[in-house]
C-alpha cells in the first residue's frame, strides 16, 4: 500500500513537473519568437530608416513616427514632437489631427532619469499649451503616457508620447527602449542632411539672386519652376529623392544664364540669329559651373538637357522622346508654362487658358505628352495657378 502510495505520488509530480517544463519551454519557444520577430522588425526598421532619411520634412516625421508606434499594439493617440529652442512642434500626429503645427513648451518632465519613462496623463499640462488639445490637458485620470525623450548632442530634440486604454507591460517599454536609439541617430541623421542642404540651397539662392540682377524680368522665374517642378513630379509618382532632385535641378536650370550680356537677356525687340545662339549657350554653361562639383554632376546633366524636345529639334544635343533625362523632361514643360504665363518688355504674359492651348498644342512634338497630360490635370485641378 505505501509502496503503491509512493509511487502513485512519484508518477504525478513527474507528470507535474513535465508539464511546468512543457509550459516552461513553450513560454520560452514564445519568447524566443517574439524576440526573433522583433529583431526581424528592427532590421526592417533600420532599411526602411535608410530610405527616409533623405525625405522632405513632413514625410520624414510621418514616416518615422509610423514605424516607431508600429511595435505596439492598440495605440489610441501618439505625438512625435521635435524642438528648436524653447519652443517645439507636433509634426506627426495620430488620433488627433487638432494637435499639428501647435506649439509645444520645451519641458523635460522631471519624473524619471530614464529617457523612456512612463508618465500620468495629466502631467502632460507642463508640456503642452493651453489650446494644443483639450482632450489631453483637461484628462485629470490615473492614465499613463509612455514617454521617449530624444536627445542629440545632449540637448533635448524631441519627444514621442503613446497612449492607449490597457496599461504598458515592461516588455513593450524595454521595445520602445531599444528603439529610442534608431529615433535618435535617424532624427540626428536628418537634421544634418537638412542642415546641409539649407546651405546648399542658401549659396544657389544667393546666385539665382545675382542672376536675376543681371537680368530682373526673370525674377522669381527659379523658385517658381523649382515648386511647380517638385509638384509635377509628385504627381507624376516619383521617388522622394527624384523629387528632391528635380526641385534642386529646376531652381538652378537657368544658373548659365548669368555669363550671358544682359543686353540680350534684356532685349527687347526680337533676337538676332546670332544672339539666339548665344542664348542657347546657357544651358552648356550651367552645365559648366554645376559640375565642378561632384554632388551636383547629377543636376548638371539636368541643366544641361532641360530645352531638349521630344521630336529631337531641340539643343543643345538633340535628343529625342524618353532619351531626355525624364527630370529635363519635366523642367522643359514647367518651364515654358512659367515663361508664358509672365510678362516680357516685348510681350504681356499669356493667359492660363492660352497658355493652356500652347501646351495641348505642343504636346507630343515639343513636350512630353505624358508630362504635359499629368500638367494639364494639376491646372484643371486647380493646383497650378
Amino acid at each position: 500500500m505505501t509502496l503503491h502510495f509512493f509511487l502513485t505520488t512519484a508518477i504525478i509530480l513527474s507528470i507535474s513537473l513535465n508539464i511546468i517544463l512543457l509550459f516552461r519551454l513553450r513560454k520560452k519557444r514564445k519568447q524566443l519568437l517574439k524576440y526573433s520577430s522583433q529583431l526581424q522588425k528592427f532590421r526592417d526598421l533600420s532599411t526602411k530608416l535608410r530610405d527616409i532619411v533623405v525625405q522632405r520634412e513632413e514625410t520624414f516625421y510621418k514616416n518615422l513616427h509610423e514605424l516607431s508606434i508600429g511595435f505596439l499594439k492598440n495605440v489610441k493617440k501618439s505625438y512625435l514632437i521635435t524642438f528648436d529652442g524653447e519652443y517645439g512642434q507636433v509634426v506627426s500626429a495620430l488620433g488627433d489631427t487638432s494637435a499639428k503645427e501647435k506649439k509645444v513648451r520645451k519641458i523635460d518632465l522631471p519624473y524619471s532619469v530614464e529617457r523612456v519613462y512612463l508618465v500620468e496623463k495629466d502631467k502632460l499640462s507642463a508640456i503642452f499649451e493651453p489650446s494644443l488639445d483639450t482632450s489631453v490637458t483637461s484628462d485629470t485620470s490615473s492614465k499613463k503616457i509612455l514617454v521617449t525623450d530624444i536627445h542629440i548632442g545632449g540637448e533635448l530634440k524631441g519627444k514621442l508620447l503613446i497612449e492607449r486604454d490597457e496599461p504598458f507591460v515592461s516588455d513593450e517599454i524595454d521595445t520602445i527602449k531599444s528603439l529610442s536609439g534608431f529615433l535618435t541617430s535617424f532624427m540626428a541623421t536628418h537634421s544634418y542632411v537638412t542642415s546641409q542642404g539649407k546651405f546648399q540651397k542658401d549659396m544657389i539662392l544667393t546666385i539665382i539672386r545675382i542672376l536675376e540682377y543681371h537680368d530682373p524680368y526673370t525674377k522669381g522665374h527659379s523658385k517658381n519652376v523649382a515648386n511647380l517642378a517638385s509638384l509635377l513630379a509628385e504627381k507624376l509618382g516619383l521617388s522622394d529623392e527624384l523629387i528632391r532632385k528635380t526641385y534642386w535641378a529646376a531652381l538652378v536650370h537657368d544658373i548659365g544664364k548669368i555669363v550671358i550680356p544682359s543686353t540680350i537677356l534684356n532685349k527687347e525687340g526680337k533676337l538676332t540669329i546670332e544672339e539666339f545662339e548665344i542664348i542657347k549657350k546657357h544651358p552648356v554653361y550651367g552645365h559648366d559651373f554645376l559640375s565642378t562639383s561632384a554632388d551636383l554632376r547629377e543636376l548638371a546633366r539636368y541643366v544641361y538637357h532641360h530645352h531638349e524636345r521630344w521630336d529631337g529639334k531641340g539643343y543643345p544635343s538633340g535628343l529625342s522622346g524618353e532619351d531626355i533625362p525624364l527630370i529635363s523632361r519635366i523642367i522643359a514643360v514647367v518651364d515654358a508654362w512659367d515663361a508664358m504665363r509672365s510678362s516680357r518688355p516685348y510681350r504681356k504674359g499669356l493667359s492660363k487658358e492660352e497658355a493652356l492651348k500652347e501646351l495641348i498644342e505642343h504636346s507630343g512634338i515639343q513636350f512630353d505628352p505624358n508630362i504635359v497630360r499629368t500638367f494639364v490635370k494639376l491646372i484643371r485641378e486647380h493646383l497650378v495657378d
